[in-house]
């Protein structure tokens, strides 16, 4: 087993919202996390692991179908499914009673081998699950209360990254009960929320594990899906009116390139197109 980690930096370039369940009075606040600081519980505000997890999960999906050459046609049920096993990892099933301890153990193998982001980020499907390769981390504040767990020196605190933004949403209809005439603030609702002011900074890890034979083409491909988030280089929630936008940065070993994954699509096409086929005729 080869373990391979590779560290980063994110740059808020406009307001970074990722909204936990909290709130305090009208104000969402961001997703916090609780750490042990100085003997003390202290809940920092973090984007989770999950969020950047899935944003690399549908940016390669997307890319290895067109590379692939594979089009899912969503008015069949089938291609319904496969889309959400691979944009979104699917999900496990109840299957008939005889068949419950079956498992394809040759159509799991072969969808290791070829389809990427199913050997990468995991699927579950009908009764089976494929563990994923890649472990995504928190992306942690660079700040003085943190420098324990990012390794980076700061003197600024979490509560200095933090600003809050708000919007106001209009009530054309008046169903809240202006009337005619009556002034516009009476058919505005303010909507607060906390935000990452831009240039606040995050540590970030990414981690491969993954075996000898297949570490190239592994890196490859996580190489690809981390270029493809460059090129659409947003995170959290209202990225469609300006929020998100980041600078992404990592330190990668001498020599990966995108080339191997490239290479490995190109030449297993027809071994991918039907592994993809089989895949949603299992689902």
């Amino acid at each position: 087993m080869r373990v391979v980690k590779i560290q980063g930096r994110l740059t808020a370039l406009s307001p970074i919202y990722h909204g936990g369940n909290e709130k305090t009075g009208n104000v969402v606040l961001l997703n916090r996390l609780r750490f042990i600081v100085g003997g003390k519980p202290v809940d920092v505000p973090v984007v989770s692991g999950n969020q950047i997890r899935g944003r690399l999960r549908r940016l390669l999906a997307r890319d290895f179908l067109q590379l692939a050459g594979y089009e899912l046609d969503l008015s069949q049920k089938k291609h319904q499914k496969l889309y959400h096993t691979l944009f979104a990892g699917g999900v496990l099933t109840e299957v008939e009673e005889g068949e419950s301890g079956v498992v394809d153990l040759d159509l799991k193998a072969r969808l290791v081998r070829y389809v990427v982001p199913v050997r990468l980020f995991g699927v579950s499907y009908a009764n089976q699950m494929v563990e994923g390769r890649v472990l995504v981390g928190f992306a942690l504040p660079i700040c003085r209360e943190l420098v324990d767990f990012t390794g980076v020196d700061s003197d600024v605190s979490f509560y200095q990254l933090i600003t809050r933004a708000f919007q106001t949403r209009r009530d054309e209809l008046r169903v809240g009960g202006g009337g005619e005439g009556e002034d516009d603030e009476t058919v505005q609702m303010i909507v607060e929320y906390e935000v990452f002011a831009p240039g606040a900074q995050f540590f970030h890890e990414l981690v491969l594990e993954t075996e000898e034979e297949g570490l190239a083409l592994d890196l490859s491909a996580l190489y690809r899906a981390v270029r493809l988030w460059q090129e659409e280089p947003y995170i959290g929630g209202k990225s469609s009116a300006g929020f998100g936008r980041l600078k992404i940065e990592y330190l990668w070993p001498s020599g990966v390139s995108e080339q191997k994954y490239l290479e490995h699509v190109e030449e297993n096409r027809d071994e991918i197109r039907k592994a993809l086929d089989e895949l949603a005729e299992a689902l």
